[in-house]
């Protein structure tokens, strides 16, 4: 005992100062103590990087807008970027400021001195301002040289329908085109009778000519007489195609009569041919000249255009003459609502319907028709970044038309990459972008048809192609595809990024994509209780002489949003809820704050936001 009472002089003492010492440490010690920020982790420059990757923003706490003291860069490696971004966000939130421009530059920056590494591009965009900026950042990385824009003011010449696809080919992506334009009927006999024209027009004009544009096929289309025409010259030209009539090449040329033909240097020195046709012979017995008429077996590729002429011949006559004519007149007018937007614009028409002149190097040796747009492939093999500057507001159909028929030239060249690549599975391929602002304006979707966004998103990956599209809504998404089909279209995007959203839908899906989380729900209950409880003659209520009051703290697991819809709507300018995803493993959904491009990268987002710069 007396031990014990001598040891608590001491103890006690040192537990009494050591008691106040940490009560002056908590609420003394704090006052004027400032918490210290560490800065960003350097911004590796495009250019420097060996890597390809991209920098979404500066990463903070995961679930809450609140600064840390060691921020992050939330990056999504090269594995992550081919599965696809999506940028959600309304009108005013910064979605091209604060991620197209810098997430262009990123991309377009890097290896932009290595031929083999660079990456190729396609741009669509409906503003008119986007490719001044693309140009922009090419000429910073030394890469003015890469940049090939489509345009009516550009000297080159894009024709859709010049490529190496069938007629059906053609036929059914024009068709899909106007269903995406025009939307769907409840019967498909239209959209079956529609392809079926266009198809056998095309067709007629690749046998005659090997070249047809959008114009030639409108102007058959809606003029019988023309396709009539065109079929009897075909019918005469196959009819004639084992004979020929050979002539002294200096009577052809010295004979303006025979002009109208088209000549040929024979085999034998001095002579010229050309096909046989009774007019051509008339015309020669009357200026008593002399030819020979000599038999000729049809080439393959001969052999084989005159079958596909019998065929077209087969469905003017035996199909398509059969149909009444009111019927046919509704046929014919639901294509050239949509072939007219080629007509009616001399420049448009100059641009997207060129001469096939324009393809003969010799006949458009001076350049009076332009420069045609060399093939997608070699565009993307070489590392062009291919820009088409149409704004929507000169012809919003038109420019969706051309943009959409642009994007499909590019996604049959990137999934032709896949024989290539799985031959040199050593080497790999180039990387590939796709960019495109304000998607809804050029968005289209097949669903049960073997063309569509959705398909070559879902394949786009194994080409190495990194999509990355903008858009204000998913609302605007929804109403601009038939169906459900904006659904499979937006899981085509693994990393989405939410910027603040004005509609409800859009919240709540938003909300429904970053998932729900299990959280202790706090519950509370009052109660009560009283002994031998009566009822006041004064006031009338119920009251007891003992009374008991108790209070019951509960706690539940529930299944909550991780984001409220509400939060989605009240993000500030620069801020955004992303949902990331590496390649491998889908990442949680975080906070992230953007990048604008107009500002200092490697200063803070909430110095930015205190300094009145956001």
């Amino acid at each position: 005992m007396a031990y014990a009472y001598a040891t608590l002089w001491f103890t006690t003492v040192w537990l009494a100062c050591n008691v106040v010492t940490s009560l002056m440490h908590i609420f003394v010690g704090r006052i004027g103590r400032q918490t210290i920020n560490r800065p960003l982790p350097p911004y590796p420059a495009p250019g420097t990087r060996t890597d390809l990757f991209v920098i979404l923003g500066e990463q903070h706490h995961a679930n809450a807008p609140v600064r840390t003291t060691e921020p992050q860069w939330l990056t999504i490696p090269e594995r992550g970027l081919y599965t696809g971004m999506a940028i959600v966000g309304a009108v005013g939130t910064g979605k091209t400021s604060a991620c197209i421009y810098p997430y262009a530059e990123q991309l377009l920056g890097f290896a932009a001195d290595d031929e083999a590494r660079k990456l190729s591009a396609l741009i669509l965009e409906v503003k008119g301002d986007f490719c001044r900026h693309v140009q922009d950042i090419l000429q910073r990385h030394g890469r003015a040289g890469d940049y090939v824009e489509v345009s009516l003011t550009s000297p080159y010449r894009y024709n859709p329908l010049h490529n190496d696809l069938d007629a059906y080919a053609l036929a059914y992506g024009t068709a899909t085109l106007m269903t995406n334009l025009f939307g769907r009927g409840k019967e498909l006999f239209w959209q079956q009778a529609s392809t079926n024209l266009v198809k056998f027009v095309i067709l007629l004009h690749q046998t005659l000519d090997d070249y047809v544009t959008l114009f030639q096929v409108y102007e058959h289309v809606i003029n019988p007489d023309k396709l009539r025409a065109r079929i009897a010259d075909g019918d005469m030209r196959f009819r004639s195609g084992n004979r020929r009539l050979v002539v002294d090449k200096r009577a052809h040329v010295d004979t303006a009569a025979l002009s109208p033909w088209s000549w040929h240097d024979d085999n034998a020195p001095g002579m010229a041919w050309s096909r046989w046709n009774a007019d051509l012979e008339a015309t020669l017995t009357s200026l008593k000249i002399a030819f020979q008429t000599e038999e000729v077996h049809p080439s393959p590729t001969e052999a084989r255009k005159q079958q596909q002429f019998e065929a077209v011949k087969r469905w003017f006559e035996d199909d398509w003459m059969r149909i009444d004519p009111k019927l046919r007149t509704s046929i014919v007018e639901g294509i050239s609502v949509f072939l007219s937007l080629f007509d009616d614009n001399p420049s448009v028409k100059h641009t997207f319907c060129p001469p096939k002149t324009l393809y003969d190097a010799d006949a458009n040796a001076d350049g009076r028709d332009g420069i045609a747009l060399p093939p997608m492939a070699q565009l993307i093999e070489q590392g062009k970044v291919i820009a088409l500057n149409f704004p929507v507001a000169m012809n919003p159909g038109l420019a969706r038309a051309i943009g959409t028929m642009l994007k499909q030239d590019f996604q049959r060249a990137v999934l032709n990459r896949f024989p290539q690549m799985s031959a040199e599975p050593h080497t790999p391929g180039r990387p590939v972008l796709f960019l495109c602002d304000e998607y809804q304006a050029f968005a289209t979707t097949g669903e049960n048809e073997p063309s569509g966004d959705e398909k070559f998103f879902s394949l786009a990956r194994q080409a190495r192609c990194i999509p990355i599209v903008a858009t204000q809504s998913i609302s605007s998404l929804r109403s601009a595809l038939t169906g459900e089909s904006w659904r499979t279209l937006l899981q085509g995007f693994r990393t989405k990024i939410f910027l603040s959203l004005s509609d409800d839908f859009s919240a709540r899906m938003a909300a429904d994509l970053c998932g729900k989380a299990e959280r202790l729900k706090a519950g509370y209950t009052l109660a009560e209780t009283g002994q031998d409880a009566h009822v006041s003659l004064l006031t009338g209520r119920p009251t007891a002489h003992r009374s008991s009051v108790s209070a019951t703290k509960t706690y539940t697991l529930v299944l909550d949003y991780v984001f409220q819809p509400k939060i989605f709507a009240e993000l500030q300018n620069a801020q955004a809820i992303v949902l990331p995803y590496d390649g491998l493993n889908p990442q949680p959904p975080t906070y992230c704050y953007l990048k604008p491009y107009y500002l200092d990268v490697q200063t803070s987002y909430f110095d930015h936001l205190a300094a009145g710069d956001l």
